[in-house]
């Protein structure tokens, strides 16, 4: 795979410019700074006390100085001029690399001039004042190249422990030697000494600086290094470079590191994983959930393949115990990623294909039924024709082939468009329905300054982070879905502003441009203005000449470079025309189509088959349909004549579908190629089974684009609402899950959708697969171990086992229904007198404890489940029960108060233990002589049931068995009819009856006291307890989540006789 393929397309790259210091906030040449009155006479100095600069005085000069550049002049070269200290302060990171000392005019003063040395020291800036001179002394600071090299070489073998992980592609480890521990613990004490007690304030940091900066977390003192800073927030984003993570810190939390602090390595290693490459050019958030799974916080051995960046990055791979191979294999097995290679020719339309159809299948995902955004189509270019002239200033730059610039006279538009842009995202909420297509346009928060912009999408690096290119900027990266908001058609209006240039009559001294040419091309046009003459133009793109005309004497940029060595003269359509030719020689491909089978995430219960199984957190299965399963016999007879008839040559591509011959049986089948290794082998995904396999290139066939008609018919699944115990699957969990399911017909139900697939509930024979892991201890609820940011001593979860109330055994009383889900499991309050004491102080400890933590809750509990939920009409927080739940949202019993309500996920909390102490005012039951009653309840006996408990009810306790309270129900009438039996009785006429009314004829139902025609009013009867026991927001409404409010009504007008 050629790394160069358009890297802007699937790798995010930070902006050489901010859009937010865009064109508009630039200051044009004939608006001039004010300045207090220093006085005249002589040339005076003058060192600014909030901006002082490395090496840098300021010197105004009078009238006969004056430049049209502006009237202040560096006093160390006595050559650039600027209008303002701002438009110093910018332009100082390009201009120290060039500003050296001049030698002193004796026109501009009779004194005898000071010699003029780099200010240094170890203290914070300050202001010195001195006879004749005002000179800014700051102290010394300190970058990455200052401190002393690592010790590890190419080859070394060394035990480390991941710390901190990106991606693949950049993670941090520590080293687990003496040596390493006693320089961090050293390092720390003299930090916490030298900053512990008072530090002074006011230090701006510059960006690639090291300093000292205070962690927000535990108010102590590390090494970080600056990667940018926000002058307009005081905010800086530092990298802690001994541990790997990052922060947002305010610059009064940093200080200049000081001289007494020791300049050891760098204590955490950047690394990344050897020879392997993205997929898709960018690490996708499932790879990087496994990757985190398998390393972090292990202790691995690690060997150094490569050391790159000038030693700042190492290339390693680590032997994986738990799987028998290396971590590079397990990333190319797993189709994460590719060998790293460079081919030795453009990429062909079909390589170029296959790259963009992988990460198009992270948008088609999840976007059934979404709004794809596809009337925002991007805006119209600006027009310029050769020979235009005009002033620009660059806001991109990638070489002198990739260069992105403004119009200096649009600044106005474009200013005017991000107010226009803030206004309307203000008023636009973030929506889960909205999901872009790739090549529309919307608006995007870019990260850098929180500040929206015009960004079309380029591709989903996985299924909720997309990659964006800001289409008047030119710069890109990959931002959260939710930072995606819809663009109105007026925001449309204006070109797009970002004009595509390149320097015309110039090509690099090699293949490829340095990285050293493009620093020395950022000095010379970033942060300036340009005059740009287009000479011609080549695929959208203008060949331009760049000139400096602040310069004296004024610079062409691209004869600088020339006359630098950085480049050669050279004929740039020649080399464009030449790659063109190489490229046009690729045959014509047909682009192949096709599409995945999905579960529905409504709760719909389905029929699945697994036919892959790794563990209860990764297997595959298939929705089973007679009609599906006699298309795929169909399609077999199909691949196996297509496949008899197609025996010429076949060069795999990667992500491109095939047919695979199965060594298993020796039949043919619908694959995708995951890899293509050197031996003459491939790595191919079965995609209607779900198993992968390395089969002989000569025994796979290209596949026609009819036998793509039927879906894929295997789905990535993970057993919901569980997790492995010690963080990996044993095998014993393993084994019990492929004892459950294999070879049988499940009930499945997604609850959720993950990066690892479908989050989905199984159940054979009513049983829970989630709630036998558990209950064996061989998993655990999701979430168990999380511990609440303000609760750190109560563990919160989702319980399943919650102790329910025991009612007085052989006690008679009038239930008080409040849900029912079957005969198995119903829901009664409690018929004691209510402790409203007790229950007050119960409730305010759920308030205090949920009022404190992170919201909104991602994570579906299980059916039954505890848990913590917000009553929608005060929004007040209860202990409740989990009836029912889909991926959005749940169905839940107030577990004080009786009530039912549907509420969002996102208003659901696990309860910790502490909160579980004090008994539900709801007892669970379930009828009596349980152990005969099936697991699965047909639809009419469910029905049936609903109506005997609308009547009038009597309850006996005939016991608990630890879970439920079994209860014997008959009917309060002058018969005293046996509910149990009604029930019992018409599970065995289930098979011949049709209805819930025809099954209670048969049972004798009406003689049971079952309301009649018009007795509607006896549902909404509740007991004197009923009005006693609060309820939240004093709601008094009852909902039967099995049984619906129309069915209720629709049985309650039939006359039973």
């Amino acid at each position: 795979m050629n790394r160069a393929f358009s890297p802007s397309l699937v790798r995010p790259n930070l902006p050489l410019r901010r859009p937010a210091t865009g064109p508009g906030l630039v200051m044009t040449r004939n608006q001039r700074p004010v300045f207090n009155d220093l006085g005249a006479g002589s040339p005076q100095e003058w060192s600014p006390t909030n901006d002082s600069l490395d090496g840098m005085l300021w010197i105004r000069v009078e009238s006969d100085m004056f430049d049209i550049s502006g009237n202040l002049r560096c006093t160390r070269c006595k050559k650039t001029c600027y209008c303002s200290v701002a438009c110093q302060s910018e332009d100082w990171k390009a201009h120290r690399h060039l500003c050296k000392p001049s030698t002193p005019e004796s026109s501009l003063s009779n004194k005898p001039k000071e010699c003029l040395t780099m200010p240094c020291g170890s203290g914070p800036s300050v202001l010195e004042s001195k006879v004749n001179s005002n000179v800014v002394v700051q102290p010394k600071r300190i970058f990455l190249s200052d401190l002393r090299r690592n010790s590890v070489s190419k080859g070394d073998e060394m035990q480390g422990t991941v710390v901190e992980l990106r991606n693949p592609g950049k993670f941090f480890i520590h080293i687990q030697s003496v040596a390493m521990t006693e320089t961090l613990r050293s390092i720390s004490l003299e930090l916490q000494k030298t900053y512990g007690s008072s530090h002074k304030l006011g230090y701006k940091p510059e960006v690639g600086e090291l300093c000292a900066v205070k962690f927000s977390q535990d108010q102590n003192w590390y090494r970080g290094e600056v990667e940018s800073v926000d002058l307009d927030r005081h905010t800086a984003k530092v990298l802690y470079i001994d541990f790997g993570n990052v922060e947002d810190v305010t610059f009064d939390q940093i200080c200049a590191l000081a001289e007494n602090i020791d300049l050891a390595p760098p204590c955490a290693l950047q690394c990344c994983v050897a020879g392997v490459m993205a997929v898709t050019g960018s690490w996708t958030g499932e790879c990087c959930v496994a990757v985190r799974q398998l390393v972090a916080a292990k202790n691995l051995t690690f060997t150094v393949i490569d050391i790159m960046h000038s030693g700042s990055l190492f290339a390693v791979d680590a032997p994986l115990s738990t799987l028998g191979k290396n971590l590079s294999t397990f990333l190319i097995d797993q189709g994460y990623a590719i060998k790293e290679s460079t081919p030795s020719k453009p990429q062909t339309e079909q390589e170029i294909y296959s790259l963009m159809t992988a990460s198009f299948e992270n948008f088609k995902r999840l976007s059934v039924g979404k709004n794809e955004n596809i009337e925002a189509q991007p805006p119209e270019p600006l027009t310029q024709g050769v020979g235009d002239t005009f002033t620009a200033i660059v806001t991109h730059l990638q070489s002198p082939s990739e260069i992105i610039c403004q119009k200096l006279e649009n600044a106005s538009a474009i200013q005017q468009l991000q107010i226009s842009l803030r206004e309307h995202c203000t008023k636009t909420a973030a929506s889960e329905n909205f999901r872009p297509a790739p090549g529309t346009v919307c608006c995007s928060l870019f990260s850098e300054d929180n500040q929206w912009y015009r960004a079309k999408v380029l591709a989903y690096s996985s299924e909720d982070r997309v990659c964006v290119g800001y289409v008047d900027f030119g710069n890109s990266e990959e931002v959260p879905l939710n930072h995606l908001r819809p663009i109105s058609m007026e925001l449309l209006a204006l070109a797009t502003q970002a004009i595509p240039c390149a320097l015309a009559g110039i090509k690099p001294t090699s293949d490829v441009w340095s990285e050293d040419v493009i620093l020395m091309l950022k000095r010379l046009v970033c942060n300036r203005f340009i005059q740009v003459e287009i000479l011609g133009q080549r695929d959208g793109m203008a060949l331009v000449s760049m000139i400096d005309e602040s310069s004296d004497p004024q610079t062409n940029v691209a004869e600088m470079l020339v006359a630098t060595g950085c480049a050669t003269l050279g004929n740039m359509e020649t080399a464009t025309e030449a790659a063109k030719d190489v490229v046009s020689e690729s045959p014509a491909v047909d682009k192949l189509e096709w599409s995945c089978a999905e579960l529905p995430i409504d709760g719909q219960e389905v029929v699945l088959v697994v036919s892959v199984l790794e563990n209860p957190g990764e297997f595959y299965c298939y929705n089973y349909k007679a009609e599906d399963m006699q298309t795929l016999a169909e399609l077999s007879s199909e691949l196996k004549t297509h496949c008899d008839t197609e025996k010429g040559p076949f060069s795999p591509v990667v992500g491109e579908p095939c047919c695979a011959l199965f060594s298993g049986d020796g039949s043919w089948y619908r694959a995708m190629v995951q890899s293509v290794e050197g031996d003459g082998k491939a790595r191919v995904y079965f995609v209607d089974y779900g198993n992968s396999c390395e089969v002989q290139v000569a025994h796979l066939r290209p596949i026609d684009s009819s036998l793509l008609k039927h879906p894929f018919q295997a789905i990535r699944c993970c057993l919901a609402g569980v997790e492995p115990m010690g963080g990996h699957w044993k095998e014993a969990a393993v084994q019990r899950f492929q004892a459950l399911c294999v070879g049988k017909q499940l009930s499945g139900r997604v609850l959720s959708i993950t990066e690892r697939g479908y989050g989905v509930e199984l159940r054979c024979n009513g049983q829970s697969f989630a709630a036998v892991l558990i209950s064996e201890q061989l998993a655990k609820p999701s979430g168990q171990e999380n511990k609440p940011a303000a609760h750190e001593n109560m563990p919160a979860s989702f319980p399943l086992d919650w102790k329910t109330v025991e009612l007085p055994c052989r006690e008679t009383f009038k239930p008080q229904v409040a849900a029912v889900i079957s005969p198995s499991l119903f829901y009664v309050m409690n018929p004691r007198e209510v402790n409203i004491k007790v229950l007050q102080a119960v409730m305010m400890d759920v308030a205090k404890y949920c009022s404190k933590q992170a919201l909104p809750n991602q994570r579906v509990p299980l059916p039954g489940a505890a848990c913590c939920a917000q009553f929608s009409g005060d929004k007040n927080w209860c202990r409740a029960v989990v009836l029912d739940t889909t991926s959005t949202h749940a169905n839940v019993i107030y577990a004080d108060y009786g009530n039912c309500e549907r509420i969002p996920i996102s208003s659901i909390l696990p309860i910790p233990k502490d909160l579980l102490q004090h008994p539900f005012q709801i007892a669970r039951c379930a009828l009596s002589g349980k152990e005969n009653l099936p697991t699965v309840w047909p639809p009419e006996v469910l029905e049936l049931f609903g109506v005997q408990l609308s009547g009038k009810v009597l309850a006996s306790v005939q016991g608990f068995d630890g879970t439920y309270n079994l209860l014997m129900l008959t009917q309060h009438s002058g018969l005293g009819g046996n509910i149990n039996s009604v029930i019992l009785g018409a599970l065995h006429k289930v098979p011949g009856k049709a209805s819930a009314e025809e099954l209670a004829q048969e049972t004798g139902a009406q003689d049971q006291g079952l309301p009649q025609a018009g007795s509607t009013s006896k549902t909404t009867e509740h007991t004197s307890s009923d009005t006693e026991k609060p309820k939240p927001g004093s709601q008094e409404k009852r909902m039967y989540p099995c049984i619906s409010l129309e069915f209720l009504c629709t049985i309650f007008s039939h006359n039973y006789i």
